[in-house]
C-alpha cells in the first residue's frame, strides 16, 4: 500500500538572474570614412583600454558599411573581460524617409569577413565600404529579413536627429514593431511616452564615437540574463 503521505517533489528551476552591464553599442573606428584618428596611436588596443577605463562591459564596433576593424578590436580585447559585439551601421529607406539609420549587431563569433559578406549580400559594393552616405535601396522589409536571417538584430539609430528622420519613427514603431531606439537626444523620450503611452520602449543614447576620446561618452546600463549578444538579443527584439 502506498503511503498517502508521500508527495511528489516539484523542483522549480530558477530563472537566471539579470545582471547589470554598462554598454556602448555604437563605436566607430578608422574603418569609417571621416574617423578622427590620432597619429601614432594603435587604435584597436586604445579603444579597448579606454572602454575599460570608462567602466564599459560591452561595446559594439559598428562602422558604416565596414567590418574591417572588428578582428583587430576583438584581438586587442582577448586579455580583458570586455565583450566585443561585431556590428555595422547601414542606411535604409522607408516610403517617407530615405535616411533610416540602423545599427546592426551580430553574434560574437562574427568576423570582419562575415560582416563584409553580409554587406555584399545586401548589395553594398566594396567601393562604398566605410561610406556613411551610401543608401541601401533594397525594400526595407527585405533588408530587415536579411539582417535577421544572418542572425542579426537592428536598432534604429539617431532617428530623432532631424525632423525628416523623426517622421519615420511612427512607421518604425507601428509597422515594423521596433521598441528599442538609440536616440540623439534623451529628451525625445517624452515624444515616445506621449504618442504611445501603453507601449514599453528601451530608449538608449550611445556615443556614436567617431574619435577615440568619444568611446563611452554616452552609454547605457542594461539588465540582461546573459552577457554579450545572447543577452542583447533578448532585449532588442521587434514586436509582431
Amino acid at each position: 500500500k502506498k503511503d498517502s503521505r508521500l508527495r511528489t517533489k516539484i523542483v522549480k528551476e530558477r530563472a537566471p538572474r539579470r545582471k547589470k552591464y554598462k554598454v556602448d553599442l555604437r563605436v566607430h573606428s578608422p574603418a569609417s570614412l571621416g574617423y578622427m584618428a590620432i597619429k601614432g596611436i594603435d587604435t584597436a588596443p586604445a579603444i579597448v583600454r579606454l572602454a575599460r577605463v570608462k567602466g564599459l562591459d560591452v561595446i559594439a564596433v559598428t562602422d558604416f558599411y565596414s567590418g574591417r576593424f572588428i578582428d583587430s578590436v576583438k584581438t586587442a580585447s582577448e586579455e580583458s573581460d570586455l565583450i566585443i559585439i561585431p556590428g555595422v551601421t547601414i542606411r535604409g529607406a522607408i516610403h517617407n524617409c530615405n535616411d533610416v539609420i540602423l545599427t546592426c549587431l551580430f553574434p560574437e563569433s562574427y568576423t570582419s569577413k562575415d560582416i563584409e559578406e553580409f554587406l555584399l549580400g545586401i548589395g553594398v559594393p566594396e567601393s562604398s565600404f566605410g561610406d556613411s552616405k551610401y543608401l541601401v535601396t533594397m525594400p526595407f522589409e527585405r533588408l530587415l529579413k536579411a539582417i535577421e536571417d544572418s542572425s542579426g538584430i537592428a536598432i534604429p539609430s539617431k532617428m530623432d536627429k532631424t525632423p525628416y528622420r523623426m517622421n519615420a519613427i511612427p512607421i518604425l514603431v507601428e509597422d515594423y514593431g521596433f521598441r528599442v531606439f538609440d536616440l540623439a537626444y534623451p529628451d525625445t523620450e517624452q515624444f515616445f511616452k506621449k504618442r504611445w503611452p501603453k507601449l514599453k520602449f528601451q530608449l538608449f543614447t550611445f556615443s556614436s564615437a567617431s574619435a577615440l576620446a568619444q568611446v563611452g561618452s554616452r552609454s547605457a546600463t542594461v539588465q540582461m540574463k546573459a552577457p554579450g549578444y545572447e543577452g542583447l538579443q533578448e532585449i532588442i527584439r521587434r514586436e509582431g
